[in-house]
């Protein structure tokens, strides 16, 4: 039986004495970095029980984020954990996802029991969260571990990092005005989520500030496929049918295509359609779909970026409502282009 490892032996080992080497590990008085980096080292190599939470940041290998979301099959979600697991290339980072969908304990206990669980920091990404909710959250969760929103609320209390919903909506206007539309609609999200609230008004802003731009129909959608089909349903019983429509996500997007050309609607020809969100089903759509690009890497180092400059503060802080934002651009492909070569290309017996 091995013999238990105590201060005295990491005291020998590193020739500093037990009172240096117990301050190092509770991590409490007055120590020097480099006799701390001395006693850790020495006690990972003497097999001295640590937890992983215990170890300061730069002496790990390893930091553990949870992504927190209430999570749903889709495309979405696996582009958004992919975009935050490539973003942690060349650091120590792993990143895990953490749903709270399926579980009967309340989402703030949920993420508050995750400093207990050897996590580092958590990302917050649920966009149904009031601003009573992030306060609670705050309250709740103490304040040395990180926590960074990626979902915008309209008086954010918590730091957050997220797309630049309202440009997206104002570039897919711009793209339409420029292919020479006049007449456009658009199938918003859910009326109580701020980022489509913003992707809406920079839509229609754009819209507004022109004297030969018209906004034709809004329909209300809630980012589903299903909402998508039930959109096109509406849009057919239309006497004045708009010329250019943005969904507000994909997922509509895909639902309102999807019907539109079964029913025999060409797109872009008789309507040209962009999304929001740019996931992959975009370039493999018949015709390709334009879409808002949310660069999801990006998003993730930027988080990353703000919670190790909370790690490096060492101190505990109050959440100040800082928000970051993170550029978007249109991917233009044939779903929003001008008909000639598309035409001919899916529909060659009616060109």
């Amino acid at each position: 039986m091995h013999e238990k490892v105590t201060l005295k032996h990491i005291a020998d080992d590193t020739g500093l004495s037990i009172s240096t080497v117990s301050r190092a590990l509770s991590r409490t008085g007055k120590i020097s970095k480099e006799n701390e980096r001395i006693v850790f080292e020495s006690a990972h190599r003497l097999n001295y029980p640590l937890s992983s939470t215990q170890t300061p940041l730069e002496l790990r290998s390893s930091i553990n984020i949870a992504l927190v979301t209430r999570h749903y099959t889709g495309e979405f979600y696996a582009s958004l954990f992919e975009g935050f697991d490539q973003s942690t290339a060349g650091t120590k980072v792993t990143m895990n996802l953490t749903s709270v969908s399926h579980t009967s304990k309340p989402t703030i206990q949920i993420i508050s029991d995750l400093k207990n669980s050897q996590y580092d920091a958590a990302v917050i990404f649920l966009p149904e969260f009031k601003e009573a909710d992030y306060i609670q959250l705050i309250e709740f969760v103490p304040e040395n571990f990180p926590l960074v929103s990626i979902a915008p609320i309209a008086n954010p209390v918590m730091d957050t990092v997220t797309f630049d919903n309202y440009r997206g909506g104002y570039l897919a206007a711009n793209h339409f005005e420029e292919r020479g539309y006049k007449n456009f609609g658009i199938i918003q999200g859910p009326i109580k989520q701020t980022e489509a609230m913003l992707r809406k008004n920079g839509f229609i802003d754009y819209i507004q500030a022109s004297d030969s731009l018209n906004l034709t129909w809004q329909f209300n959608g809630d980012y589903s496929f299903q909402k998508g089909k039930e959109a096109y349903e509406d849009f057919k019983q239309l006497n004045k049918k708009p010329d250019a429509l943005f969904c507000s996500n994909d997922g509509m997007t895909l639902g309102f295509m999807h019907s539109a050309i079964r029913d025999g609607v060409h797109i872009p020809d008789d309507i040209a359609v962009a999304g929001f969100d740019d996931l992959p089903t975009c370039e493999l759509y018949t015709p390709t779909i334009t879409s808002v690009h949310t660069p999801y890497t990006m998003l993730g180092k930027k988080t990353l970026e703000l919670i190790f400059n909370r790690f490096e503060e060492k101190s505990e802080r109050q959440h100040t409502g800082y928000t970051s934002l993170v550029p978007v651009s249109l991917s233009v492909r044939e779903s929003s282009t001008e008909l000639d070569n598309v035409f001919k290309k899916y529909y060659p017996n009616q060109a």
